[in-house]
């Protein structure tokens, strides 16, 4: 356990070093309070029974006028890490209060609620409906057109679009719950990017799409420390950092 107690040590460092963003791109990334303007991390080691904020960031090129959405589905990855033992949840409210709609105000044009698909040790993020897991479904993360927006509109090339909270168990069992957005390529198969577009200028009427976008992986690691880390860990337990971006 002395590795989880210098991480503790040197993550405030750590999580404001920002790597090179992929364009196009979801990410997901880890946070202990859900404040969008914080130190957010591409992998997080916590305690039992600790609340992570996990957020959807989509990226697209410094060329693009502003997002247009994606469509896309969260999973958990690895057979035993998800609800091993416990009772694990997640709470799609982070986003803006909905509790069946995670997607941030402003990227939630087109009425939509999402749900939690459970298995053993695992679980879908999907569109609520979808019980099997259609390729032409999932979470839709959508901005208006620039003219119905108007000075509303987010010009932004990055911006979070999705939000929701993992409530852990307090079972103590040293666990890892690993999140993917899988893209076909080095974040899983198969490809569950099913739309990703662009508006290209201040006058487009419809998104363009966009080929090449990629998504991403993070894990969760449950830690049980050693005696006495428990006045290193603070309120949650926040530890290691591998990117933030």
């Amino acid at each position: 356990m002395q590795k989880l107690a210098i991480g503790l040590i040197a993550v405030a460092g750590l999580a404001t070093v920002a790597a090179a963003r992929p364009d196009p791109n979801l990410s997901l990334s880890f946070s202990l309070d859900g404040n969008d303007a914080g130190a957010w991390l591409s992998d997080i080691v916590v305690t039992p029974g600790t609340t992570v904020f996990v957020r959807v960031r989509m990226s697209v090129p410094d060329s693009a006028y502003g997002i247009s959405g994606a469509r896309y589905n969260i999973i958990s990855t690895n057979a035993g890490g998800w609800d091993a033992g416990g009772n694990d949840a997640i709470d799609l409210s982070a986003g803006k209060g909905s509790a069946t709609d995670g997607r941030i105000a402003g990227f939630d044009f087109g009425g939509q609620t999402q749900q939690v698909y459970e298995a053993a040790d695992s679980l879908r993020i999907d569109a609520k409906g979808d019980n099997n897991n259609s390729p032409n479904a999932g979470i839709s993360t959508s901005q208006n057109t620039p003219g119905a927006l108007g000075s509303n509109f987010n010009t932004a090339k990055v911006a979070t679009v999705y939000m929701f909270k993992v409530l852990l168990s307090g079972n103590a069992a040293e666990r890892d719950i690993t999140f993917a957005i899988r893209d076909g390529g080095a974040n899983g198969s198969p490809d569950e990017i099913t739309s990703f577009k662009q508006y290209d200028t201040s006058s487009s009427s419809a998104g363009t799409s966009i080929t090449g976008e990629t998504g991403d992986m993070g894990n969760i690691h449950v830690a049980i420390p050693a005696p006495g880390a428990f006045a290193l860990l603070g309120l949650g337990g926040l530890a290691a950092a591998r990117r933030r971006r």
